[in-house]
């Protein structure tokens, strides 16, 4: 099926809008929202069936753009609309493509935070990055200090005007313990799987948390079918915790 005969599927409306949302992506080039806001809806409305099997073909035969890219724009359009709804200025793409994983209720602490933490007015996707990890890490069930008592709490439990503070120190310390776990595990050996990855992998079959202690971190779950409990080893770092408690838990060395 050639594309002309192909186009004369969609509905004299269809082609219409079709070729005003064509136009838009060109035009757009600059504008990432307006062409990501463009593209999804054409792949959403099955506009491009008219003489494309996939949306990934069109995306590719029309404008250029890979099948990564394609949707590096359509996520960039729904990140604008969230921030829209919240009333917060749009960061450029590459930074908010940072913000990948990150709930868009946590956009603004995200920000608010990496600006804390480097001092810059315009922080890079990098430095946006960074401190994105660390609040995947507390939604994953780490825990903060709380500014005023110094307890080890979930964040949920620090003031709304503290957050940002308590992140940052999060932060910083997250940093330092990601330069110590990025060099090496002992002996020399990387890790065979991420540490909170594995931990992920622990929630389907038990309730997990990670917590700070008096002595730094520690890992303890919960059987959901057995109700047993198990608590790894008190470590210093986060990254530790999790690798000694894996290795007590599977017999490997740490």
């Amino acid at each position: 099926m050639t594309a002309t005969t192909a186009q004369r599927l969609l509905t004299p409306e269809q082609r219409a809008r079709l070729a005003e949302l064509e136009d838009a992506v060109r035009v757009g080039g600059a504008a990432a929202v307006l062409a990501g806001r463009a593209l999804t809806e054409i792949r959403d409305s099955g506009l491009y069936l008219g003489a494309f099997s996939t949306f990934e073909a069109y995306a590719m035969d029309t404008f250029g753009f890979s099948r990564t890219r394609a949707y590096q724009l359509i996520d960039y359009a729904a990140a604008a609309t969230e921030f829209e709804a919240r009333g917060l200025g749009l960061p450029p793409e590459r930074v908010t493509r940072a913000l990948g994983g990150i709930v868009p209720d946590d956009y603004q602490l995200v920000l608010d935070v990496t600006r804390s933490v480097t001092g810059k007015d315009r922080p890079s996707s990098a430095d946006v990055q960074a401190v994105a990890d660390t609040v995947r890490d507390l939604a994953a069930g780490a825990h903060v200090e709380h500014p005023d008592t110094g307890e080890s709490v979930p964040l949920t439990q620090v003031p709304p005007e503290r957050r940002v503070e308590a992140v940052a120190r999060a932060a910083q310390r997250g940093a330092q313990d990601r330069t110590r776990y990025q060099g090496a595990a002992p002996q020399g050996q990387a890790d065979d799987v991420r540490p909170l990855d594995w931990v992920d992998g622990l929630r389907a079959v038990a309730d997990v948390e990670l917590r700070g202690t008096g002595g730094g971190w520690q890992l303890t779950l919960t059987d959901r079918s057995s109700g047993e409990r198990r608590e790894g080893p008190e470590r210093l770092t986060l990254w530790d915790a999790i690798r000694h408690a894996r290795s007590a838990w599977e017999g490997e060395a740490p």
